[in-house]
């Protein structure tokens, strides 16, 4: 039988409100200890604009919204300044009217 990791879990990393110094390796910290610990990291794009834009059905495609992270692309990163997940300056979606969920 295959040698396969069962995943824990899913931890989404989200970055809003503008780009600060040590980010990149914020995100590089996470990523790596979850991927060791068993966990799948995603990366949310664009901050709370690239949620919104999300598509709440599972034939859409929804990759411009997030990317899964691993540990080499983080190492790449985290040498980096701001975020390459990049941000966006909207408010959290309270009060927005978010897309209807398609069964």
């Amino acid at each position: 039988m295959a040698n396969q990791k069962k995943i824990k879990g899913v931890i989404g990393i989200l970055t809003g409100g503008g780009d600060v110094p040590g980010l990149n390796p914020a995100i590089r910290a996470v990523t790596i200890r979850a991927n060791r610990e068993g966990y799948k990291v995603i990366g949310l794009r664009r901050g709370w604009g690239g949620i919104l834009e999300i598509i709440r059905d599972p034939k859409a495609d929804n990759s411009q919204c997030f990317q899964v992270l691993t540990d080499d692309m983080v190492n790449r990163a985290g040498r980096t300044g701001g975020t390459f997940l990049h941000t966006s300056r909207k408010a959290e979606p309270c009060g927005k009217e978010l897309r209807p969920r398609t069964s």
